[in-house]
């Protein structure tokens, strides 16, 4: 018999605290629709439980305009109601997690202090069908142009579902974590413009410990083999742009796309930056370090089945052009992507393909020597 769970924080919310009758009523609506789907055998897990009114949130429309209250929505320019929901995680420490069901976009990633470590931009633009700035936008089935799909594909500018019973993965990607699980199916839509069958599962997980993890899996329920390429499009929240390296990247070849993904050489000991970069790594190691030398800490980004690695910044001049954007924001983020790009994975009919990442953050900067990164990653 399933184990049932007190509603009573729930309720001292809806009436003790100051939500008027409009927004009472819409919180009883939703606790009733809730009932009714653990009735279906829906079931919400661990820690995302214990603080339930923030378990399912209807953000705004502008992700600039912070929500009220778990219910709140707002109306684009041409008057029709937009509802874009996120589910939030909670470790025991206070560190959260903001999952966007739109796109599956993780859209904050905050430590126990309450400090973000993910960067979005002031000027981001949450609006259906398209994918915001910032955050851990999900690449898939294309990255960048290199097809004939949208840029970064469509994956990103869907609607997922939450995915209550999905196939078994290892005990240690559950036990001691607060996680979500979302699935995407192809639709008549994706048919017509990447005619393939496909689920795409993907579980968002924040440990104890307040690392951020997500695996995908691509199964291919299609009767032919498909390919596709794939990629964490992860803004990281830095402090200056001009004192962030990377290291775990060196002596490795990268496709430069600057100028027209021509193939060379990192010569430098570490990748540090003075211009525009965008450039993917290749056959790189599973764990690689950022540094952020003013701010004492470091991203430890750790991977399994992404050979590749993305490095993006605009710098000043294309920030400038870029609508969601702010001019001087370049300055403060810094895009490293866990990738599969140069070769595409390629499905048989019923194959199964998993990319895992782990982001951490370490309190000092440490060479990636004392960092104890090596080529096994996860």
């Amino acid at each position: 018999m399933r184990k049932k769970r007190g509603f009573a924080p729930l309720f001292h919310w809806m009436w003790c605290e100051s939500l008027n009758p409009i927004d009472r009523g819409h919180a009883l609506l939703w606790f009733l629709l809730l009932l009714l789907h653990l009735g279906n055998g829906v079931t919400l897990r661990d820690q995302s439980f214990l603080d339930l009114k923030h378990t399912i949130e209807e953000l705004r429309c502008g992700l600039n305009s912070p929500p009220i209250n778990p219910f709140a929505s707002g109306y684009t320019e041409f008057g029709k109601l937009i509802r874009v929901y996120a589910i939030v995680l909670r470790n025991s420490r206070g560190a959260l997690a903001r999952v966007s069901l739109h796109g599956a976009q993780v859209t904050s990633w905050k430590n126990e202090h309450g400090e973000e470590l993910l960067f979005t931009s002031s000027k981001a633009i949450f609006k259906s069908p398209k994918a915001m700035r910032g955050g851990i936008p999900i690449c898939f089935p294309q990255f960048g142009t290199c097809g004939s799909l949208e840029l970064h594909g469509f994956a990103r500018n869907r609607m997922w579902f939450i995915d209550d019973n999905p196939p078994p993965l290892p005990a240690n990607d559950s036990i001691g974590k607060s996680f979500v699980d979302l699935l995407l199916k192809s639709s008549e839509e994706d048919m017509k413009c990447w005619p393939h069958s496909f689920e795409f599962r993907l579980r968002v997980s924040l440990t104890s410990d307040g690392d951020l993890n997500l695996i995908s899996r691509v199964r291919n329920i299609n009767g032919k083999p498909f390919s596709f390429s794939f990629a964490y499009h992860t803004y990281l929240l830095v402090s200056d742009i001009s004192e962030i390296r990377i290291e775990g990247l060196e002596t490795l070849d990268y496709l430069d796309y600057l100028l027209q993904k021509e193939r060379f050489t990192e010569q430098g000991d570490a990748i540090t930056f003075e211009s525009e970069v965008d450039r993917v790594y290749l056959s790189s190691p599973n764990a690689i370090a950022v540094l952020d030398h003013e701010r004492k800490r470091t991203f430890v980004i750790r991977k399994e089945g992404l050979p590749d690695v993305g490095v993006w910044n605009p710098w000043d001049k294309k920030a400038k052009s870029m609508v969601d954007m702010g001019d001087e924001e370049y300055k403060h983020m810094l895009c490293v992507d866990g990738a599969v790009i140069e070769k595409p994975v390629i499905l048989k009919p019923g194959e199964e393909w998993t990319g895992r990442l782990q982001l951490s953050v370490v309190a000092s900067s440490f060479c990636s020597e004392r960092l104890g990164l090596d080529r096994d990653g996860l």
